[in-house]
């Protein structure tokens, strides 16, 4: 592999100063940062945006685009798999694909007559192609292999990367919508995605630090996938991650039904959802800082453990903004600790040659959570009628999630981490 001003050995301790791993690896950040901006992430921010004008002109009905959202259970499988081939291949090679292929997407929305095949293959693609190569498992590969005593920071400025790209875009998006129409809107975030993401793949170095090449010999080519379930890390990780994310759907979707039905005002709960989204983003940075200056194993017992103090607090059935605000950001400063942490944890704890396969497990991990909790939580509502099973289940959940993380004291970390 040719010398490269930037490059760095993942393997020895850095001599960089903390800034100074900013002022070398910002080419990295850069590109890790804008790659966020542009891909499947921007979704969650400006999708909704665009839904009441497109049901309402194609005339389809809520219980179909609620149908659609199952194709994300398709990424149990996939997530794996482009983790391992981010680590063969390379960053640029992978997010390359996601990149030419989220503008067209966004093309292929704007095209759309009312065939809701169409949407469906549309929102494949998207959710699976271009969130795959898209996501932290990616482009959180390139802060890996550079950024050390600031990996913390890094990551939790590329993490903000989409829901800050969403804060600016959104008010002037809503309005040339409304102007010029959903088609015109879906060209508009087309030919940005396109700008971003080619800038980010331009900025990615060609000799990137890529891992072990598929059909490989080597000491680690025969890792992925079954000797990295038989190790200690990998067993606890995944655990406290599938354990703390079997709440995520009620928080992501059903947070102000709750505080309705326990019977809080609609401004007032409207008032803790924004609350909510604040914690998250300061949850994101605190974090990213926290990481950076104590123990990893402590930082995540703490940031993913706290929630059980937040659903206990709603269990209780609290209606006044008092007794909730302290459960809401309990709650919305452990969402946007993971934006951090996961990346974190498998960089400290696995060699850094099969970095994105072990992150794609454990992401797999994590949609296999969301999606059995989303299911567990509709049973729970149909049997009880009462999201207060749920709450308890969910607290006692994300404790023992807890516990797991922090059993990760007793395990050696990886070399260089």
């Amino acid at each position: 592999m040719a010398a490269n001003p930037e490059s760095i050995d993942s393997s020895s301790p850095s001599s960089l100063s903390y800034l100074g791993e900013f002022s070398k690896y910002r080419r990295y950040l850069a590109a890790a940062t804008l790659g966020a901006a542009a891909g499947y992430s921007l979704v969650n921010y400006v999708g909704n945006i665009f839904m009441p004008h497109v049901l309402e002109d194609l005339g389809w009905t809520r219980s179909q685009l609620a149908l659609v959202q199952s194709i994300n259970f398709v990424n149990i499988l996939v997530l794996p798999i482009i983790g391992r081939l981010t680590d063969a291949y390379g960053v640029k090679r992978v997010a390359l694909v996601g990149v030419a292929l989220a503008p067209l997407v966004w093309l292929g929305f704007a095209a759309m007559t009312g065939a809701l095949w169409v949407f469906f293959l549309l929102t494949f693609m998207q959710l699976i192609v271009v969130g795959g190569t898209t996501n932290p498992m990616v482009y959180g590969r390139l802060l890996a292999t550079t950024f050390r005593r600031a990996r913390g920071v890094a990551l939790a400025i590329a993490a903000s990367a989409a829901p800050v790209a969403g804060a600016v875009c959104v008010p002037f998006l809503s309005n040339y919508i409304d102007d010029n129409g959903w088609r015109a809107g879906y060209v508009v975030v087309a030919i940005a995605t396109a700008i971003v993401g080619f800038t980010a793949i331009a900025l990615i170095p060609r000799n990137e630090v890529r891992g072990v090449q598929l059909g490989s010999t080597g000491p680690s080519a025969g890792k992925p996938y079954r000797m990295i379930a038989k190790l200690p890390a990998f067993r606890l990780i995944l655990a406290g991650v599938i354990l703390c994310n079997l709440p995520f759907n009620l928080l992501t979707a059903h947070l102000k039904i709750l505080m309705l039905d326990n019977g809080m005002a609609s401004g007032t709960a409207s008032l803790a959802i924004s609350l909510f989204a604040a914690s998250v983003m300061v949850g994101r940075l605190l974090t990213g800082i926290a990481l950076d200056r104590f123990p990893t194993w402590l930082v995540t017992a703490v940031a993913m453990g706290i929630p059980g103090v937040g659903l206990a607090l709603l269990a209780t059935g609290a209606s006044t903004l008092a007794a909730i605000a302290p459960a809401v950001v309990l709650l919305g400063f452990s969402l946007g600790a993971e934006g951090d942490i996961f990346a974190y944890l498998v960089r400290k704890y696995f060699d850094i040659r099969i970095f994105s396969t072990v992150l794609g497990l454990v992401l797999s991990g994590m949609a296999l959570a969301i999606t059995s909790g989303s299911l567990l939580l509709s049973l729970v509502l149909k049997v009880a009628e009462s999201y207060t099973p749920f709450l308890v289940f969910g607290a006692f959940c994300a404790i023992a999630g807890a516990v797991m993380f922090g059993l990760l004291k007793r395990v050696p970390q990886a070399e260089g981490a």
